[in-house]
């Protein structure tokens, strides 16, 4: 679903200096060096009224899904800090070809992977060294309910480099649908949603999950039932450590 310029911002959660909100595809996070059109900050500015809202971290472009908003300074710092010591967990939805999917080293896909990446320009690619550490995992695969040829992936990423799912993921041999930057030959538009994130605080688990929404379509109740499941068992295993 494309996204309007200047819609209204979409609020999932509001705090006393943070919120939860949804970040369409086609929507920077925020603007450009001497860029004045529309972004996600800017809506969150407008729709929140904190004066000095900020980003603790950032969707690329054709993403979308849930984003932290920081109402100030002391907000973003808190909110690194908790990024800096992993606190926070983090969970995508994929769309692949299901042809890829579909054949026999699929069953090696599902697991934890790692890789070296490196940024040059608007792309990064996977290095033998001198790369930034990168760590994700996927855990569930299943066919798209409204295209037979695409199907989902369920991906923890636990760490946030740049275009680090698209990358690690063609460099796997699994590209996102319509990701020409990574290879993709499939048609369509690049489908990848942030959607769900769990951050771990003294005595405290905060859960935010994006149920059904009009931008997800054709998500498996296989995939949907495994997020929750994913969600549970991290919550599960925080509350004990």
């Amino acid at each position: 679903m494309a996204d309007q310029p200047n819609s209204k911002l979409e609020i999932v959660w509001q705090g006393a200096d943070e919120a939860v909100v949804f970040k369409p595809a086609g929507l920077s996070s925020e603007r450009g060096a001497g860029d004045v059109g529309d972004c996600l900050l800017v809506r969150a500015q407008r729709a929140l009224r904190w004066p000095e809202c900020r980003l603790p971290h950032r969707l690329d472009r054709p993403t979308r899904g849930l984003m932290m908003i920081s109402a100030d300074a002391a907000a973003a710092a808190r909110h690194g800090a908790e990024i800096q010591s992993h606190a926070w967990r983090k969970w995508y939805m994929a769309r692949v070809p299901a042809h890829v999917v579909a054949r026999g080293d699929a069953a090696s896909l599902v697991g934890e992977h790692k890789a070296f990446l490196k940024r040059v320009g608007r792309v990064a690619s996977v290095v033998r060294s001198g790369g930034d550490p990168s760590r994700l995992a996927v855990l569930a695969t299943a066919r798209a309910t409204d295209d037979p040829s695409h199907a989902h992936l369920l991906i923890r990423l636990d760490t946030g480099r740049y275009h680090q799912i698209r990358v690690m993921m063609a460099h796997l041999g699994f590209p996102l649908i319509g990701d020409v930057d990574y290879g993709s030959r499939s048609a369509g538009a690049l489908d990848l949603e942030s959607a769900a994130l769990l951050i771990a605080r003294p005595g405290q688990l905060a859960a935010h999950r994006l149920r059904a929404h009009p931008a997800r379509r054709g998500v498996s109740p296989a995939i949907e039932a495994s997020l929750d499941e994913a969600l549970a068992r991290a919550a599960a295993q925080l509350s004990e450590a």
